[in-house]
């Protein structure tokens, strides 16, 4: 299966379900390098639900794992009391040589558009990026992009690889999250 961000989303034009295809369309995914061990994934999609929806799946750290197949655990370690930033800690499914990494990051929710994250401690050199929601007819366009490196010698393609091969799978289990979601408010 080719993933790609469609010209006319990296153009940044108008009308996001019409460029991706419409709501039943898969994720598109794109994934590159940034040098050494670090790669950029970028995916978007469209929901038919609307941003609050999506919004209250995306932020909710403790279903977090409904929707990202290789987490194990999302914890809360710090709320700033007028719910503008967090501190989350996820546990996820590593590999052979490390099972379970860990990555410590610091959100900044600005309800229901934007969920920006940045990297603070755990096992990864870098883990920085975005969740965007805009409100388009009849539902809610999606975009993700994500900064990676790991620190490890270990190939940038494999690091690029291993993101981007979950995406797809990610971005669909939060669609499908919103959209029952969505059906039970």
């Amino acid at each position: 299966m080719k993933f790609a961000l469609p010209l006319l989303l990296a153009a940044g034009l108008a009308s996001p379900a019409l460029a991706a295809g419409g709501f039943n369309a898969p994720p598109t995914v794109s994934a590159k390098a940034e040098g050494g061990s670090a790669g950029v994934i970028r995916a978007a999609m469209d929901v038919a639900a609307p941003p609050a929806v999506v919004w209250k799946v995306l932020s909710d750290c403790a279903g977090a794992p409904r929707y990202m197949p290789k987490l194990l655990s999302c914890r809360t370690l710090e709320r700033d009391p007028a719910g503008r930033w967090d501190v989350r800690e996820h546990r996820l499914r590593g590999n052979a040589f490390k099972p379970v990494m860990r990555n410590v990051f610091r959100t900044t929710l600005e309800p229901p558009r934007r969920l920006a994250f940045h990297r603070t401690g755990g096992d990864w050199k870098r883990s920085d990026g975005e969740w965007q929601l805009t409100a388009i007819p009849g539902g809610t366009h999606v975009t993700y992009e994500l900064h990676v490196a790991v620190d490890a010698p270990v190939p940038a393609g494999m690091v690029r690889g291993a993101v981007a091969k979950g995406m797809p799978a990610s971005m669909l289990a939060l669609r499908k999250e919103a959209l029952a979601q969505a059906r039970a408010s």
